[in-house]
């Protein structure tokens, strides 16, 4: 819609501007002759006015959409759709350590057995729990159990970083 507004204007200034070289050279004394000419034929004007109500109607939003075809829209954030929803029954966890958050584990003691390394840890229902590397939780899952200290990997949700998840370490706590 916008060209054709541009070339109507155009179109006015050439049309204004011959005119008055027109009348400049055939009578350079006479300056009202290219009002004279403007007032005497019918402009129509109503091109110009149905372009103005299209511009209107793009600027509140009425006729404009964005498709799209595959791509992300610009003008949304990163960030939407990564919130978690608040508590309640669209997020209800499963009961033990596949509920458990990385942050809500503490660390109470390792202990290396034949059947290889373990460790114990205390849930945020103040209920002991064996872990061992492998250990699926809610927000991650356990990477390693070293003598002093288990390493787990917990999964983040944030498009700008380059891996999906984050080492965290917990040392033993008395």
């Amino acid at each position: 819609m916008k060209p054709k507004w541009v070339l109507s204007c155009v179109l006015l200034m050439l049309i204004a501007a011959f005119g008055t070289v027109g009348a400049q050279e055939a009578d350079p004394a006479s300056e009202e002759a290219p009002v004279a000419a403007l007032a005497t034929d019918d402009v129509d004007v109503s091109g110009i006015e149905q372009i103005l109500r299209g511009e209107q109607e793009v600027l509140q939003g009425t006729i404009f959409s964005y498709d799209p075809a595959g791509r992300r829209d610009p003008f949304r954030s990163l960030l939407a759709g990564f919130e978690e929803p608040e508590e309640g029954p669209a997020k209800a966890r499963p009961p033990g350590l596949a509920g458990m958050l990385v942050e809500e584990l503490k660390v109470g003691g390792i202990i290396q057995a034949p059947s290889g390394i373990m460790a114990f840890v205390l849930g945020r229902d103040n209920v002991s729990y064996i872990i061992r590397p492998g250990t699926k939780l809610y927000n991650g899952e356990v990477k390693e159990i070293l003598p002093t200290k288990v390493i787990f990997r917990q999964q983040v949700n944030d498009p700008k970083r380059v891996k999906p998840y984050e080492d965290v370490v917990r040392e033993i706590t008395d």
